[in-house]
């Protein structure tokens, strides 16, 4: 079955990149629960964000392989803990990005038929599938870089960390390449 309203809402997405990374922007420094995010921060958020959407057919692809996934958004939680913003912002932030591409594709693509209904299910349902894979790996790249300053700074071991982290977790069998 041909995905030309499905296409469509992507390529909305994809050449309306500035105009939604400004407004994700604007939410991000509006925020209280984003405070610490400083403006020299932003110039960077802004060039992840554009990254993301240009690539967004991509990323949201039922194909994609989640190693890249992991790769990439462990990398982005280890450089949130390397600028010193807190989990909980950098959080907020993928949940605002969401949000903001969320309600552009609702108010700039208008449905007609039941078909661009499911359409725009099917990629509201990828875009989740897409941010919840992000967001589980940006926490735990985030995790495993505070893990290391800990180890750096109290000269701990790993069973120390381990203990701290949740013993009983998968972080002690199996940490991500950084």
């Amino acid at each position: 079955m041909q995905r030309i309203f499905f296409d469509r809402l992507v390529a909305c997405i994809q050449n309306s990149s500035e105009a939604i990374v400004r407004q994700w922007i604007d939410h991000l420094i509006s925020d209280t629960t984003t405070a610490t995010v400083a403006a020299s921060d932003l110039k960077r958020f802004e060039i992840r964000a554009l990254e993301l959407l240009a690539n967004l057919g991509e990323w949201i692809n039922y194909d994609k392989d989640k190693t890249d996934v992991g790769r990439r958004y462990a990398q982005e939680g280890i450089g949130l803990f390397k600028m010193g913003i807190p989990l909980c912002e950098g959080i907020r932030g993928l949940i605002l990005l969401k949000r903001t591409i969320w309600l552009y594709v609702m108010y700039e693509m208008p449905l007609d038929t039941v078909i661009e209904l499911n359409e725009l299910r099917e990629l509201n349902d990828r875009m989740s599938l897409f941010f919840d894979r992000a967001e589980y790996y940006f926490i735990r790249g985030f995790m495993e870089e505070m893990s290391r300053k800990m180890q750096q700074i109290w000269k701990l071991n790993d069973d120390d960390t381990d203990k701290v982290f949740f013993g009983r977790s998968f972080y002690k069998r199996n940490q991500m390449a950084a």
